[in-house]
């Protein structure tokens, strides 16, 4: 048979496209499958960051009902969280304990201080923020979060959230003491009218009972119990000492300098944490 250039020539262009449509095929099925990971990963991200925007709303709000039920309407109160991604923390004892002072005097004494977490999923990035109050400037935020005396009109629960051990996390906790100045009463002791000072102390003491579940939870705020006490203190002005752990901050003040003394109304709230 003799040889033939042409046909050689026609066998290997053949070959060649067979050879290129594979390479082709194969390109593109590489290029779909990239393109369905990062797809399928950013529809996943969108997911994982809306589910922890409504967890972190959810926070806030059950900050506020927390501290309704504590010295406000009283009862209980529940915020349904719908957790696929993310996922809720009960601390029981997250700070250490926390005592109150007056003058020297032990008025309040709480062994575990407690928090609620909602922990971000792995794709959920985020900074540190001072969310209740809601605070800028990365500093003060930060004095704002480790803040363990307030006064009247300002809040008692703070919430914040951070980025630690790679996961974004939104933290409750109602670790402050609020202390105000309640104004001067005129007093009859043994036939004589005598002028005091009167302050209120509030905590919010929270603890958990049982916990748990997945999906759609409902965490529920019971106020179980509202303890009432008062100190008398022959000094006009007080000076408020709250020690968490090894934090520790003073408040002093002095309402009417010309006053007998001071009355001093503790009211601690005993709230437990539940879900169902």
């Amino acid at each position: 048979m003799a040889w033939n250039p042409i046909s050689r020539r026609r066998k290997r262009r053949g070959v060649s496209q067979v050879v290129s449509t594979v390479i082709l095929f194969s390109t593109l099925l590489v290029i779909i499958g990239v393109a369905i990971f990062y797809a399928t990963s950013l529809i996943d991200a969108n997911r994982q960051q809306m589910e922890y925007q409504a967890a972190k709303d959810l926070m806030l709000y059950a900050a506020t009902a927390l501290e309704q039920v504590s010295f406000g309407t009283g009862g209980s109160r529940y915020i349904r969280f719908s957790l696929t991604s993310t996922g809720l923390n009960f601390i029981p004892d997250a700070y250490g304990p926390l005592t109150v002072t007056v003058n020297g005097t032990t008025v309040i004494s709480d062994a575990e201080t407690s928090s609620i977490e909602a922990v971000g999923g792995p794709l959920v990035t985020t900074m540190f923020k001072c969310l209740r109050p809601p605070v800028e400037e990365p500093t003060a935020a930060r004095n704002e979060v480790y803040k363990l005396v307030v006064g009247a009109g300002e809040p008692m629960v703070v919430v914040y959230e951070n980025f630690t051990q790679g996961r974004a996390v939104v933290v409750m906790k109602p670790t402050r003491v609020r202390v105000n100045y309640l104004g001067t009463f005129e007093i009859l002791e043994g036939g004589v009218t005598k002028t005091y000072n009167f302050y209120a102390i509030s905590y919010i003491n929270m603890s958990f009972a049982q916990v748990g579940g997945a999906g759609q939870i409902a965490v529920v705020f019971r106020n179980v119990n509202v303890t009432t006490s008062e100190i008398k203190i022959p000094s006009p002005g007080i000076g408020v000492t709250v020690s968490l752990g090894p934090s520790s901050q003073t408040l002093s003040l002095v309402g009417n300098p010309a006053a007998d003394g001071s009355v001093v109304i503790v009211r601690v709230a005993d709230i437990v944490v539940s879900t169902g």
